[in-house]
């Protein structure tokens, strides 16, 4: 029997691992997962009122990842619990199905370990700035293709990555369509991270997507230690995107071909507090609320209200968090958010956001999360609060 050759590209990892003793590698296989409970109220004062409860979380199988191949399938669920109003507007469950109840294989995937080099072929979860798996529900996005990471020289580290299809966060399939368009003949990123300066990290990031929009970006960190407990940062991003194809919508929200921002934050770290100032504009049309996919990695982002709208934004945010003592019930956090948006556009919305969250680590695997985020907005539209409740549990 002949293989078809892409059928002999994905099978043979397996072969080679028969070869090195595939039971050995499945026996020391790991189990983990997550069980999360959700519960999420969008108050607008009107009919566009939302809110639900649902109970979900993953299970994910790994083979052993010592190996220089290796396997891992991890699978995702969002189930609807008790009442609920509009239940679509809140992102939890399959948008697909009228909102009804999200079970999906987030990761599926065959992974090689070389030297300084990894290589993932299948459904993948990403970290990316404008590909990324966006933890904010349940379900996460995920990703069809390869991922490549390795080490170009001692201090660059470079990723190269080919996106084929995606499914969305609200979704049970892999489609050509990304967050802001189809995608037509994919995605392809190449990303690069230099480390040799100092207390300097240097990020590069080029997305080519001929049919939808291609996207440029670069960020420097700095950091200067004090102390053992004290830090000074500061950051600088950029981000700009062309060469539409015919899938681009200039005005998207999401993302387009006319993304033009700059966004900076210095910050202060102490043993159990911190305080960022971040600041941003976009001097484009197009938004960069979601990029390709998940939540795209800019400075000014808050629960909701951020700075990565369309409509040339401005925006200011003022961020702080503070750690109390540890206890034998475990560790809390306080932080709060202060966002003043202001677009140089007419058709966009000014507002101010206050947002704050209460975190409780019970222990190292158990958490409850409260968060919660108002907008002000100073045109027509109707303020809104936004509740998020979260207990997890981790195994």
């Amino acid at each position: 029997m002949r293989l078809h050759p892409l059928c002999a590209l994905f099978f043979s990892p397996f072969f080679l691992m028969a070869e090195s003793g595939i039971t050995e590698a499945f026996a020391q296989g790991s189990v983990h997962g997550q069980i999360k409970l959700f519960s999420y109220d969008i108050d607008k004062k009107s009919a566009e009122d939302a809110y639900a409860n649902a109970l979900g979380g993953f299970l994910k199988y790994s083979t052993d990842t010592n190996n220089s191949f290796y396997a891992s399938v991890r699978f995702h669920t969002s189930q609807p619990v008790g009442s609920n109003k509009n239940k679509e507007d809140t992102a939890l469950f399959n948008n697909d199905k009228n909102a009804e109840s999200l079970t999906v294989n987030s990761e599926a995937y065959i992974g090689w370990n070389g030297k300084n080099r990894i290589l993932k072929v299948g459904n993948l979860m990403l970290n990316t700035p404008m590909m990324n798996d966006d933890r904010t529900r349940i379900v996460p996005w995920s990703y069809q293709g390869f991922a490549y990471t390795g080490k170009a020289t001692r201090d660059t580290k470079v990723q190269l990555y080919h996106i084929s299809q995606i499914r969305s966060h609200t979704s049970d399939e892999y489609k050509k369509e990304s967050a802001s368009g189809k995608i037509g003949s994919g995605i392809t990123m190449l990303g690069f991270n230099y480390t040799g300066v100092n207390s300097l990290d240097l990020i590069s990031y080029y997305y080519y997507a001929p049919d939808l929009y291609s996207t440029f970006i670069a960020q420097a960190d700095y950091k200067l230690v004090l102390d053992s407990e004290n830090l000074l940062c500061a950051s600088v991003q950029y981000f700009n995107s062309g060469n539409g194809g015919k899938y681009a919508e200039r005005k998207n929200k999401n993302g387009g071909d006319d993304i033009d921002l700059v966004a900076v934050k210095i910050g202060y770290t102490a043993e159990d507090w911190m305080i960022t100032l971040n600041y941003s504009q976009n001097f484009g049309i197009s938004g960069i609320v979601k990029g390709y996919g998940g939540l795209s990695h800019v400075f000014t982002t808050s629960m909701v209200a951020n700075g990565r709208g369309n409509y040339k934004p401005e925006t200011w945010m003022l961020k702080s968090s503070y750690d109390f003592p540890l206890t034998k019930w475990g560790q809390s956090e306080l932080a709060f958010t202060f966002t003043n948006t202001r677009t140089k556009d007419s058709r966009g919305d000014d507002f101010d956001a206050y947002y704050m969250h209460w975190r409780h680590r019970y222990k190292t695997d158990t958490s409850l999360f409260v968060r919660y985020e108002n907008l002000e907005y100073k045109n027509e539209k109707s303020d809104v609060n936004y509740l998020r409740i979260i207990a997890s549990y981790q195994f």
